[in-house]
């Protein structure tokens, strides 16, 4: 059988009291609590950039902070493994704790004035990163390449410019990456790393950071603007050489040096693209033997039909060999195909192949006293004349030579033979001997050249032949005396 327990009504207040008692002591407690953890302190459920610092005061939670900042660790993973490890502190970081300090200050004197009895999680950023301090020397003495690990390492490979033989043409061969710490890139790498973090999340855990190529020596890339330039212009200088050819006209005569040769001429070492100068040399050498006319012995077909060599041959074309090869280098950098004459030192009037008469020269038999005049294959006139006496001194030399000028009217005279006469017509070949008219000889022709008639080597004419040979003739005309 149930029985019921019945509480007297003074037992009842007994046990209200009691309970109206607990309830005062507790609110007195709490409020107690309040004002010991609100007083001289940052307040309850607080946090600073994400640390928490309840029921410190500035002090406390200033040394807490900077504490938390600098022993912060900082482990550098490479390939998967941990390389090294350190703090921000061994790293030179710090903070300005001076405006730490005052800012903690400010922040616990707002709590106090805005207290609650009842706290909800609160955060404040108060600017960790504006206050963090670096010390780069210091930074630079631990990030050494020394400090990370006893890893293998292996330097970059520069990408690089070689010449294939297949293709016939300067390639790029790619970069390869190493993993030589570049301790400048690294420094770079890692300052920019922490920078972010500590933006972020200035007092937070363990930061990673990873190793690679960021901080590794960076080799030079295949796709650099200066390589593709210099790849460029090396494949243009060997299309050049490849496209040249020297097309060189004697007259209506043309020599050609053509690609198949000058491709044969090309040198390829390492980078650098060349001629092979002692082929280019051999070719103009050749060139200059080939045609040259001057200076050698020169092959004459008379108007008589015989052929004739004539020894003191002063008259012609020379090539110089060293512009000729200055010039030819010239054209087959151009990559463009030229037409020209070769460089000459010394030019005839004009040419065709190797005959540098071209029907245009004043001939002269010595033996048979005559002298005959052409141009452009055309004889213009023949005459008899009276040439130097065949005697010591006074004998006409015998050869080929430019006419050097002409000049009228013109004195002729010698001291040494006492002479003084004024000619209308004076065209000189050499040393001091000419075509010039005559007035004086009652003749020409025959063996009077032999007598007293004979002149003191000038070739005399009559008047009217002068004058025909004059007009017709420049400086430069060649003469052939045999």
């Amino acid at each position: 059988m149930n029985k019921k327990i019945r509480l007297s009504r003074k037992t009842q207040k007994i046990i209200l009291g009691i309970c109206l008692t607990a309830m005062i002591l507790l609110g007195v407690g709490l409020f107690a609590y309040i004002q010991v953890s609100d007083t001289n302190t940052l307040g309850r459920r607080i946090s600073v950039d994400g640390l928490e610092v309840s029921r410190l005061n500035a002090e406390e939670a200033s040394k807490k902070i900077l504490d938390t900042f600098l022993n912060r660790e900082v482990v550098f993973q490479e390939d998967g493994e941990e390389v090294f490890r350190t703090t921000f502190q061994e790293l030179g970081y710090s903070l300005d704790e001076n405006a730490l300090r005052s800012d903690l200050d400010d922040l616990q004197a707002r709590r106090e004035a805005s207290r609650r009895l009842f706290a909800v999680e609160e955060n404040f950023e108060i600017g960790i990163a504006d206050k963090t301090i670096r010390n780069e020397e210091q930074e630079k003495s631990v990030l050494i390449s020394g400090n990370f690990g006893q890893k293998e390492r292996t330097a970059s490979t520069d990408a690089y410019i070689q010449y294939d033989e297949n293709s016939q043409q300067f390639i790029l061969v790619n970069e390869v990456q190493g993993n030589q710490i570049d301790e400048a890139r690294l420094f770079s790498y890692v300052n920019e790393t922490l920078n972010s973090v500590i933006q972020q999340d200035p007092l937070g855990g363990q930061v990673e950071i990873m190793l690679g190529a960021e901080a590794y020596q960076q080799p030079v890339a295949a796709d650099s603007q200066e390589l593709q330039t210099k790849l460029a212009g090396l494949n243009q200088q060997l299309a050049n050489y490849r496209n040249a050819s020297v097309t060189y006209t004697f007259g209506e005569t043309t020599e050609v040096l053509g690609k198949d040769v000058i491709s044969s001429w090309i040198r390829v070492e390492g980078e650098s693209i060349s001629i092979d100068q002692a082929a280019a040399e051999d070719y103009v050498e050749n060139l200059a033997a080939d045609y040259n006319t001057i200076y050698v012995p020169r092959t004459f077909r008379t108007t008589y039909g015989s052929d004739i060599t004539v020894e003191s041959n002063e008259y012609g074309f020379r090539i110089d060999q060293s512009a000729e090869l200055a010039q030819l280098l010239t054209d087959l950098g151009s990559g463009e195909p030229v037409t020209r004459e070769p460089v000459y030192s010394i030019s005839g009037m004009k040419r065709n192949g190797r005959d540098d008469l071209a029907g245009s020269y004043i001939e002269v038999s010595l033996d048979d006293q005559h002298l005959w005049l052409y141009k452009d294959g055309a004889l213009i006139t023949e005459t008899d004349i009276v040439s130097g006496a065949p005697v010591e001194g006074r004998e006409t030399y015998r050869g080929a030579w430019p006419i050097a000028y002409k000049a009228s009217p013109f004195n002729l005279t010698s001291d040494e033979y006492g002479y003084d006469v004024k000619v209308t017509y004076w065209m000189p070949f050499v040393y001091g001997q000419g075509l010039h008219d005559a007035s004086w000889q009652s003749s020409f022709g025959g063996s009077r050249y032999r007598s007293g008639a004979g002149s003191h080597g000038c070739i005399n004419l009559p008047t009217d032949q002068a004058a025909l040979i004059y007009e017709t003739i420049d400086g430069g005309y060649p003469i052939i005396i045999y």
